[in-house]
C-alpha cells in the first residue's frame, strides 16, 4: 500500500492524515474492447496492493457497477463508481458522489446513447464529481498556444467544481511541467490521474489485440510495452507530487454513495374496475377456475384460498395479474403459448388465470415448490411463446406500461477459450486449420485455456508439440474472459413502476427500445420486476404443422386443445419414432424409451425427468419395476401414495417434499426449505437437518430405524430429484407433438424439416424416418415448389430454399413472380422473368442440378448447357439489369445444345445441392443384391451402436503411416443419403488395396463401439 503521513489542505479545505494512492481512471473489460483488464483481475490487484478504495470509470458504461460492489464487499475495499463520457472532444470522468449524482449519471448515459453529449450536458451533472482528463485533444493542442489560451478553454467550460486529472505521460514530461506551472497560477484542483487499461507494462499487447478485434484490423507485433498499466509505488512516487496523490484520498472522502439499494418497486397492474390488486386477483382466479372446472370441490377451494393468501401476504398480486395479462394478450392474438415451465406450473392460481395449462392438483404439483413464506424470493413465472412472435409480447408490454418503464436486458458475450483462439487467429493471420486443431483438441467443455492445459491431455499434448501452438495459446490467454460485446438477453424483460432511467442505467437500442445495462442476475436487487418472455421454436413448429393440416386436409385444429394423453401418440413414442419430438430426439433418450416402454403420459414425464446424468442410473430399475420383474418396496406405508406412480423410486423434488410432510409432519413450505438444504449437502447444516427430520418423524409415530433409513434415502436422491412441475408441463407439449405426428405424419414431417437444414445432424435421421414411414421425397419443382416443405399426396416436396447456395430472397421472388404472372414455360421464360432478381449463371445451374426444371423435358446435361444461352437471351431482351425491355420485337430463342448426360453425375450434383439424393440412388442398379444379402444403408449404421454390414460406394481412401510403421487408411463411404468416414487398419487395407479406390461399389462391415466413437472398417468386398 502506498501511504505517507501528511496533513495537506485540498479540495475545499478538507484535511486528511492518511494518504493512499489508488488509480481512479480505470477501464475494465466493461469498456468493451477498450481494455485488456478484466474487472476480477483488477479488483485482485487492488486487494493485493492493500488499497482502501477500488475505482472504475469505464467508457460510456455503468455495467460493471454491480460486480464491483459485490467484489469489493468480499475484498474489504470501498468501491468508487465512475464513468468516462466524451463531450466536444474532451474526456470527462464522472464520479458518483451520492444518490442524486447516480441519477444524473444514468440520465447522461441514457442521453448519450441517442446523441453525442455536449459540454452543457456535462454542466448539468451538478451533484457529480467531474474530472477532466488533461490528455484530452483540445488541451493537448492548446498547450503550445500558451497559458492564457489553455486557461480560456478551461474557463469556457464553465464547470465550477471541475477537478483536473493529470495523466501519466512519461514520454511528454514537458507537458507535465507545463501543467504544474499552470496550476500554480490558476486555482484548479488537480489529482494524479493515470489511465489504467492493463495490469503490467508488457500487457500492452492485450490492449492492442482487443482494439484490433474491435476495428477488424490485423497485428504483427506479439510483444509490446506501454504506459497505461497499473503503476507501482516507485513509478507513482517519482512521477506525481504528494498533493496530487493526496487529492485522490481527499476526493474519495467526499463520496458517500451506496450501490446496494432497492430503487424500484413492483409495478401496479392497471384496472378500470376500481378494485385493489388482491381483490382483482381473487375475482379473476375464481372466475377462471370455474370456467376450467365448473364444479370444483373442497380440495380446489382450499388450495386456491391458501395460494391467494400467500401471494397477497408476499405482495405479489400485481405480478400474477401482469403475467396473466400478457399471456391473455398472446392467446387472443394468435400467439401460441407454452403449457408452462419451471416451478410456476405448480400454482393453481396460475392455472386458473390461464398462465399454465396443467392442473397442478391432478398431477400432484406443489405450490410451495414455487412460492412460500419461508423462502423469501421473488416469484419467477417463465412463459414460452412461439419464437417468431415473442417480440410482439414485448412490444405489447411497452405499449401498455410505457416505453420508459419496460426494457430488454443486456447480456455479456465473453471471449471464451475457443472464441479467443479464433480472434487471435484472425488478428495475426494464423492458418485456420491450426486454429481448428486447437479448438477441436479443447473439446466441448467450458474450461479456460489454462484449465484445459492442466486437465485435457489432448490439448496439452498439442500445445507442447510445437512452440507455434504455444504462442497462439499464450496470446489467446491474454484476452480470454474479457467481454467482447454486449448483446440482448434472449428472453429477459424488466418492468418498473417508475421510469427505468431513475432505477438502472439504460441505453436506447434502435428498433428495440430501452436496454437495461445490468445483467439479469443483478436487476432483481435493484427492485425491478424481471420476467422471462421466452421464445420456443417447437411452438412455432406446431403452429406450422396445424396450418399445413388445414391447408392440406381442411381440418382445423387448435393447439391449446390438442390431446396429450392420446394412446396413438404414446405408442409412437414407445416405438422410438421420436425424430422431431421435443426433448426425445437423442439416441440416448431413445435407448431409455426402449428400456422403459412407456404406456401412458406419466411414463413419458418420468423418462424426461430421469434422463439426466445421475438419475439415469435408475432407468433399468424403473423399467424392471414397471414390467413387474423387480419387486417394489416402500420403507413406510406412508410413502406408497407418494411414490407409486414412479414404482417406488424418487424421481421428483415434489416427492421428497411429500415424504417430509407425510413422515416428519413438516408443512410443505418447511419441506421445500428442507429439500433445498439437503440437496446442497452442506456438511455444517446436515446434522441439524437430520435431527429436525428425525424428531418430526418421532412425533408422527415413525420408529427411529425407519426414519433414519428414509432420511438416508432422501439424502441420496435429493440432488437427483427433478422439478415435476416442469417435467409435466414440457411433457405435455412433447405428447401433443406426438399426437400430431401419429395422426398427421406428413404434415408433421414437413413442418419439422422446415426448421432443419441439410447440414443439421437431425436432417438425415429425419429423412430416413420419413422414408421408413412410407413417404418419399419429391424434387423442388420450379412451378410447384414453395419456400417451405409441402405435402403432395404421399410425397414431401422440397422447397426452393433447400437448395444450397440459392439466396432466400431470390427463392421468394421466384415464387412471387410465378404466383403473379403464371407458371414458367421454359428456361428462357424463367431467365427473362427472374434475371432482374439477381439470377446468375451459378445459381441457375444449381436450380437445374436440383431437378427444378426436369418438367421441361430435357436432360439435366442439356438444361445446364442451355443456362448460359438463356441468360444471354434475357440480357438481350431486358438489358443488363433485367428491368427494361430494349427490343419491342420478339427476339428468337437460341437452340439448347444437345449434350450427352450421365446419370451418376446428375445424382452427385443433386446430392451436392440438396444434401441427399432424391430422384435415385447411386446403388439403384444393385437393389436386388442389397435386398438378397440384407445389407443396410449408411444412415442406419449411424443410428446404432455395434457392427453392421452396409452397401456403399467409396468416394475417398487416404492412406497414412502410423507410428507403428504400419499403413492405415481413412475411407469415406457414401450411398446417396449419408456419408461415413471409417478407419481401416493395415490387415484390411493391405488385403483390399485394389478395391479401396474412388468409385468402387462395396459391401462393408462397419463397427462403432459407442455413440461418440467413430467407425472402423472390419471387412470389405466387391458389391
Amino acid at each position: 500500500m502506498f501511504s505517507r503521513r501528511v496533513i495537506v489542505p485540498f479540495l475545499k479545505g478538507a484535511i486528511i492524515s492518511q494518504m493512499d494512492f489508488f488509480p481512479l481512471h480505470v477501464y475494465t473489460g466493461y469498456s468493451f474492447l477498450r481494455s485488456g483488464l478484466s474487472l476480477a483481475q483488477y479488483v485482485a490487484l487492488c486487494k493485493k496492493r492493500g488499497q482502501t478504495y477500488c475505482a472504475i470509470s469505464d467508457y460510456c458504461s455503468m455495467t460493471g457497477f454491480p460486480e464491483l460492489s459485490q467484489m469489493c464487499a468480499k475484498a474489504g475495499m470501498t468501491p468508487i463508481f465512475g464513468m468516462d463520457l466524451p463531450a466536444e472532444g474532451f474526456l470527462f470522468t464522472i464520479v458518483c458522489v451520492d444518490e442524486e449524482s447516480y441519477l444524473e449519471m444514468m440520465a447522461a448515459l441514457h442521453k448519450q446513447s441517442e446523441n453525442p453529449l455536449t459540454i452543457a450536458d456535462i454542466r448539468a451533472l451538478e451533484h457529480c464529481k467531474i474530472i477532466l482528463d488533461l490528455s484530452s485533444a483540445p488541451l493537448m493542442e492548446a498547450y503550445s498556444s500558451g497559458k492564457e489560451t489553455y486557461a480560456r478553454i478551461l474557463r469556457e467550460l464553465r464547470l465550477p467544481s471541475l477537478v483536473l486529472g493529470i495523466p501519466y505521460l512519461p514520454g511528454r514530461l514537458a507537458y507535465l511541467d507545463y501543467i504544474r506551472v499552470f496550476l500554480q497560477e490558476y486555482s484548479y484542483d488537480a489529482i494524479a490521474f493515470p489511465h489504467v487499461r492493463y495490469a503490467r507494462r508488457e500487457d500492452a499487447i492485450s490492449l492492442s489485440i482487443v482494439e484490433a478485434i474491435a476495428s477488424d484490423t490485423s497485428l504483427l507485433e506479439k510483444k509490446l510495452n506501454g504506459d497505461q498499466w497499473f503503476l507501482d509505488e516507485a513509478t507513482v512516487s517519482s512521477y506525481y507530487l504528494e498533493k496530487e496523490i493526496h487529492g485522490l484520498s481527499l476526493l474519495a472522502a467526499q463520496l458517500h454513495f451506496t450501490f446496494e439499494k432497492k430503487r424500484g418497486s413492483l409495478p401496479h397492474y392497471p384496472n378500470d374496475l376500481g378494485l385493489d390488486s388482491s381483490t382483482l386477483l381473487e375475482r379473476n382466479a375464481r372466475e377462471g377456475l370455474a370456467r376450467l372446472i365448473p364444479c370444483f370441490g373442497v380440495e380446489y377451494e382450499q388450495r386456491l384460498e391458501m395460494e391467494l393468501n400467500v401471494i397477497n401476504k408476499m405482495g405479489y398480486a400485481d405480478y400474477f395479474l401482469i403475467v396473466a395479462d400478457y399471456v391473455h394478450y398472446a392467446k387472443t392474438h394468435g400467439i401460441s403459448v407454452g403449457p408452462g415451465r419451471g416451478s410456476g406450473a405448480g400454482s393453481l392460481v396460475s392455472f386458473a388465470l390461464g398462465i399454465v395449462t396443467v392442473d397442478p392438483i391432478q398431477y400432484g404439483l406443489l405450490f410451495e415448490r414455487f412460492l412460500n413464506i419461508d423462502r423469501l424470493s421473488m416469484p419467477d413465472i417463465d412463459v414460452d411463446f412461439a419464437d417468431t412472435r415473442r417480440d410482439e409480447v414485448a412490444v405489447y408490454l411497452q405499449q401498455k406500461y410505457g416505453f420508459d418503464r419496460v426494457a430488454h436486458i443486456v447480456t455479456m458475450q465473453t471471449l471464451g477459450a475457443k472464441g479467443s483462439l479464433r480472434d487471435i487467429g484472425r488478428v495475426y493471420g494464423y492458418e485456420e486449420r491450426h486454429i481448428n486443431q486447437l479448438c477441436e483438441a479443447l473439446g466441448n467443455g467450458a474450461d479456460s485455456l489454462r484449465a484445459s492445459y492442466k486437465n485435457n491431455p489432448a490439448f496439452r499434448s498439442l500445445v507442447d508439440s510445437d512452440p507455434y501452438f504455444l504462442e497462439i495459446v499464450s496470446l489467446a490467454s491474454k484476452i480470454e474472459g474479457l467481454p467482447r460485446q454486449a448483446g440482448l438477453h434472449a428472453a429477459g424483460i424488466v418492468l418498473s413502476e417508475k421510469p427505468l432511467d431513475q432505477i438502472v442505467p439504460v441505453l436506447v437500442h434502435p428498433g428495440v427500445g430501452l436496454v437495461a445495462q445490468y445483467e439479469m442476475t443483478h436487476l432483481e436487487d435493484q427492485g425491478v420486476l424481471k420476467m422471462d418472455i421466452l421464445g420456443l421454436r417447437n411452438l412455432t413448429l406446431v403452429d406450422h404443422c396445424i396450418d399445413l393440416i388445414e391447408a392440406n386436409q381442411g381440418i382445423h385444429l387448435d393447439y391449446a386443445s390438442l390431446p396429450y394423453e392420446d394412446p396413438e401418440g404414446i405408442k409412437l413414442i414407445a416405438q422410438g419414432k421420436t425424430m422431431g419430438l421435443f426433448q426425445l430426439e437423442s439416441a440416448g433418450m431413445n435407448r431409455a424409451i426402449a428400456t422403459v416402454k412407456p404406456t401412458c403420459f406419466t411414463d413419458v414425464v418420468a423418462i424426461i425427468a430421469l434422463f439426466r446424468p445421475g438419475p439415469m442410473a435408475n432407468i433399468p430399475s424403473f423399467a424392471a419395476r414397471k414390467a413387474g420383474k423387480e419387486r417394489i418396496r416402500y420403507l413406510s406405508p406412508k410413502m406408497e401414495p407418494i411414490l407409486s406412480e414412479t414404482y417406488g423410486i424418487i424421481v421428483y423434488q415434489e416427492q421428497i417434499m411429500g415424504i417430509a410432510t407425510a413422515l416428519a409432519g413438516f408443512t410443505f413450505a418447511q419441506a421445500d426449505v428442507f429439500r433445498r438444504a439437503v440437496s446442497k449437502k452442506d456438511a455444517a447444516k446436515l446434522q441439524g437437518l437430520r435431527e429436525s427430520f428425525l424428531q418430526g418423524c418421532a412425533k408422527q409415530g415413525v420408529d427411529s430405524f425407519t426414519a433414519e433409513k428414509v432420511f438416508d434415502l432422501i439424502f441420496k436422491f435429493a440432488d437427483y430429484g427433478f422439478n415435476k412441475s416442469h417435467a409435466v408441463s414440457y411433457g405435455k407439449l412433447t405428447c401433443q407433438m406426438a399426437y400430431l405426428k401419429a395422426h398427421y405424419p406428413i404434415e408433421f414431417y414437413c413442418s419439422i424439416l422446415d426448421g432443419t437444414g441439410s447440414e443439421d445432424p437431425k436432417f438425415a435421421p429425419l429423412t430416413m424416418e420419413a422414408k421408413s414411414s412410407g413417404y418419399r421425397f419429391a424434387l423442388p419443382d420450379i412451378n410447384k415448389a414453395n419456400i417451405r416443405y409441402l405435402p403432395r399426396g404421399n410425397a414431401i416436396m422440397l422447397p426452393l430454399n433447400a437448395i444450397k447456395g440459392i439466396p432466400g430472397n431470390l427463392c421468394l421472388r421466384i415464387v412471387e413472380e410465378r404466383e403473379e404472372n403464371g407458371p414458367y414455360k421454359d428456361l428462357f421464360d424463367f431467365a427473362l422473368r427472374t434475371k432482374r432478381f439477381g439470377l446468375g449463371l451459378t445459381t441457375f445451374v444449381k436450380l437445374i442440378d436440383s431437378g427444378c426444371f426436369d418438367e421441361f423435358g430435357f436432360t439435366r446435361a442439356r438444361l445446364r448447357a442451355g443456362a448460359e444461352p438463356a441468360l444471354r437471351y434475357a440480357t438481350m431482351m431486358t438489358g443488363d439489369d433485367g428491368n427494361s425491355f430494349l427490343l419491342e420485337m420478339d427476339f428468337p430463342k437460341p437452340e439448347i445444345p444437345s449434350v450427352e448426360g450421365n446419370r451418376m453425375d446428375d445424382l452427385l450434383a443433386e446430392r451436392e445441392c440438396l444434401g441427399f439424393m432424391v430422384s435415385g440412388s447411386p446403388l439403384e442398379g444393385k437393389k436386388d443384391i442389397i435386398e438378397e444379402e440384407g445389407l443396410h444403408n449408411l444412415t442406419y449404421a449411424q443410428s446404432i451402436v455395434g457392427a453392421t454390414t452396409v452397401a456403399a460406394i467409396i468416394s475417398k481412401a487416404k492412406a497414412i503411416v502410423a507410428k507403428s510403421g504400419k499403413r492405415m487408411a481413412f475411407v469415406t463411404l457414401y450411398d446417396g443419403d449419408a456419408i461415413i468416414e471409417a478407419v481401416c487398419f493395415d490387415e484390411v487395407y493391405d488385403k483390399n488395396l485394389a478395391l479401396l479406390q474412388k468409385g468402387s461399389f462395396v459391401k462393408a462391415r462397419l463397427s462403432k463401439q459407442r455413440d461418440r466413437d467413430g467407425f472402423r472398417l472390419l471387412e470389405v468386398s466387391p458389391l
